[in-house]
């Protein structure tokens, strides 16, 4: 639920903000499914543009540094994907806004996220099949989506990865994310806006108030 201008100002007063982005597709791949975060351009620059009104955009190194970090706001995003250089770029180039992406090493190795496999069994109808199969591997409640569970921290995340691919074999070449993914340093476009980073870095590299919602000077907030 977008916020209204007096909520913006207001949450601008006394705390600064890190939005997290995915996807910045035009149209959200329809192979990626409907619980893919995509965000496009152009709702992207209408939802930055309305908070320069209120917010200090700054990179994450300056957001982590301040010791003060009202009114400053700091734009991540997460895992890699190519739309973010070919489509979302033009979006901070025009509000001159730096960006900090976080990539993850399976992108860069052109390997399928997890997460897209658990997406890709969702679009193909195969997750009643995945079940059947993996009948009592995992931890579900009664009121969790196959997207959910797969995530829940009772079920390890290497195990789920393990048996997607083990049913994923012999479907491999429904698997191939590869146009969708900045996959090795070349695809790294060298820009002034734009900084690299590992998606583990944000817990090494920042100060507690950014990676915990205990911090009362610091909100993340998956923007998307």
């Amino acid at each position: 639920m977008p916020l209204s201008k007096d909520s913006l100002k207001a949450l601008a007063e006394d705390f600064g903000v890190v939005l997290l982005f995915h996807g910045t597709f035009d149209s959200s791949p329809s192979m990626l499914g409907n619980d893919f975060h995509n965000i496009a351009p152009e709702k992207l620059f209408k939802q930055l543009e309305s908070m320069t009104r209120w917010f200090r955009f700054v990179s994450i190194d300056e957001y982590c540094a301040a010791s003060d970090r009202s009114g400053l706001a700091a734009v991540t995003l997460d895992d890699g994907y190519r739309s973010v250089l070919e489509q979302g770029l033009k979006v901070f180039e025009a509000l001159d806004i730096p960006v900090a992406l976080f990539l993850n090493k399976v992108f860069l190795e052109g390997k399928p996220f997890w997460r897209d496999k658990v997406r890709l069994m969702i679009t193909r109808n195969w997750v009643s099949a995945f079940e059947r199969q993996f009948k009592g591997r995992f931890h579900v409640r009664a009121d969790q989506s196959f997207y959910r569970y797969t995530k829940d921290p009772r079920n390890n995340s290497v195990a789920v990865e393990q048996a997607l691919d083990e049913f994923l074999e012999d479907r491999a070449s429904e698997a191939d994310y590869s146009a969708f993914y900045l996959q090795g340093a070349t695809m790294l476009k060298a820009h002034p806006l734009v900084s690299y980073g590992s998606t583990r870095s944000i817990t090494t590299s920042c100060p507690r108030s950014l990676r915990s919602s205990s911090g009362a000077k610091s909100k993340r907030t998956d923007a998307s």
